[in-house]
């Protein structure tokens, strides 16, 4: 009779998962976090939708940019922002978006653990 070592993997109706791994995020990984990470993207999704998002104020700030720098034509109202401001809001949100994925990406890192080892 062979000695087999036991098996370090889980199989699960979602794929063969780490054992370990999978005990440990019983004992305390809270499910519902992923729910408030849907909450989250569901209010940065104005911002990132088209019209009036932030897609449209990086191409605002690129024809203001274009006109002064390569003395492209006059395309945005005058006296309404100057240009750095509009880019010290973009490049602020930007990193605030940053901040939150990768919060996002943290609370997301324990499951993908879940990756099994099928070497003994």
């Amino acid at each position: 009779m062979m000695d087999l070592p036991k098996p370090t993997f889980a199989v699960t109706p979602y794929g063969d998962v780490d054992a370990a791994q999978l005990a440990t995020l019983r004992q305390g990984y809270e499910t519902a976090a992923l729910l408030k990470l849907v909450e989250q993207l569901d209010r940065l999704r104005p911002r990132l939708a088209a019209g009036a998002g932030i897609r449209d104020d990086l191409l605002r700030l690129h024809r203001m940019a274009h006109c002064i720098i390569n003395g492209g034509p006059l395309s945005e109202p005058i006296g309404d922002t100057d240009l750095w401001e509009c880019a010290v809001a973009l490049a602020d949100e930007f990193k605030h978006l940053a901040s939150t994925f990768d919060a996002i990406a943290q609370q997301l890192q324990p499951l993908s653990q879940l990756r099994p080892s099928y070497e003994s």
